[in-house]
């Protein structure tokens, strides 16, 4: 690099300084008044969760003291996205009992219908590992969408043994209910199988991203519909085995 001087001569920098070579940062970066220092990372198969996962557990490796560490981007609205959808199951379910309870007007036969909601999440577990998927906002509406359907079954098992207790001792009319409602209760539960199957095993063109919200549905739907018809005509009868007709 040559400089020119008021004489008109061009003289090298070097004649004039000492020029050393050295690494710099080539852009600043600040973050709430703070520098900062970002890592970028893009993903192209892996689940986010687990590629955060691994993040954190690098950093761990690393002396962090005096330094502000914090995971940005898409698992900010992931986890933003997951603490409202859990907010809006959990508000649901207890709408749900409410309205049950005063419909049917006992608090029992409304604690009956929501106890089934655990027993389902068991099989939508077992879709998942099956499946191998994570936990993802797919899979927390394909948990809405199993609610929906485990509720719908454990209401008509319970209208009819109602139905059958006003002329039947509570043993008899759980018996009777689930010999009425295990055929309509059976053709719900395995048609909707059947419309998820595509999805679940990623053969619906499209689509392949809602895979888990159609593991949650089969699993859950397989094993809750099954556990719906023993165990809503058995906490019927438990909670009114006492009362005389």
């Amino acid at each position: 690099m040559l400089i020119q001087t008021p004489k008109g001569e061009e003289l090298p920098l070097t004649a004039l300084a000492k020029v050393s070579h050295n690494l710099t940062q080539a852009k600043i970066e600040r973050d709430q008044m703070l520098y900062s220092i970002d890592v970028n990372g893009y993903r192209a198969t892996r689940p986010i969760t687990h590629i955060t996962a691994d993040a954190r557990a690098a950093v761990n490796k690393v002396d962090t003291s005096g330094f502000i560490v914090s995971q940005e981007g898409d698992i900010v609205s992931l986890d933003d996205s997951f603490q409202r959808m859990i907010k809006a199951i959990g508000s649901g379910v207890i709408i749900l009992t409410l309205t049950l309870i005063v419909i049917y007007r006992s608090v029992k036969l409304g604690l009956i219908m929501i106890v089934v909601l655990p027993l389902s999440m068991v099989g939508a577990s077992w879709g998942m590992l099956l499946f191998d998927k994570p936990s993802c906002m797919p899979s927390l509406i394909g948990i809405l969408l199993l609610f929906g359907i485990i509720i719908k079954n454990a209401v008509l098992l319970v209208d009819f043994y109602q139905d059958f207790r006003l002329h039947e001792p509570p043993f008899e009319s759980a018996l009777e209910s689930v010999r009425v409602r295990f055929r309509p209760v059976m053709m719900t539960a395995f048609g909707t199988i059947a419309g998820m199957i595509p999805i679940a095993l990623e053969q619906a063109v499209g689509l392949e991203r809602l895979s888990p919200l159609a593991d949650v549905a089969v699993g859950g739907l397989i094993v809750g519909t099954l556990l719906t018809l023993i165990y809503v005509p058995m906490f019927a009868y438990g909670f009114d085995r006492d009362e005389k007709v």
